[in-house]
């Protein structure tokens, strides 16, 4: 097995920043502040691995973010309509089927042309307990958001980290 120094670099980064990430959760959740980010996290990895699934870049930090948050809104809708329609079957159907359909569709539209960030999106508003409140959204939204602004920091950091690799194996 050949080591790779750049994976090397993003193994570093990532197991910095991402123990900062959760350090950093976890002093605010023990602080006793009231405002809840629980989830927080969960959706700031699922931001992270968006930025990374795109591609990286400053380009993938946008379409990762527009694409997150556009799903967070697909599910919004799709929750309300599913509660419109009586969660019955065929509302849970609908609701589903136009939303799901909705995330491929604006693709069209280059902001939002990373499809499989919207699902993610809209996953992470799901696995956070689709609540259509503050206490479901908040944490989404910003963890998404952080996720999408960590990747970028750990791969500019991996790419400074593997540039003193780089040097260090010239040398020796």
């Amino acid at each position: 097995m050949k080591i790779d120094k750049f994976i090397v670099a993003v193994t570093v980064s990532i197991f910095l920043l991402a123990g900062f990430f959760n350090f950093l959760y976890e002093v605010y959740a023990r602080s006793g502040a009231t405002f809840n980010l629980a989830g927080l996290v969960p959706a700031g990895f699922l931001g992270w691995a968006t930025f990374y699934a795109v591609g990286g870049t400053k380009s993938g930090v946008a379409k990762g973010i527009f694409s997150n948050i556009s799903g967070v809104f697909w599910g919004v809708i799709i929750v309300l309509i599913w509660e419109l329609l009586g969660f019955n079957l065929f509302g849970a159907f609908l609701a589903v089927a136009v939303g799901a359909g909705a995330m491929c569709f604006q693709a069209h539209f280059k902001p939002f042309e990373f499809i499989p960030g919207a699902f993610i999106g809209a996953s992470t508003f799901f696995a956070l307990g689709a609540g259509v409140n503050g206490a479901t959204l908040w944490p989404v939204v910003i963890g998404l958001l952080l996720g999408g602004v960590f990747g970028f920091i750990s791969e500019e950091f991996s790419k400074l980290i593997n540039k003193k690799l780089t040097k260090s194996s010239q040398i020796n």
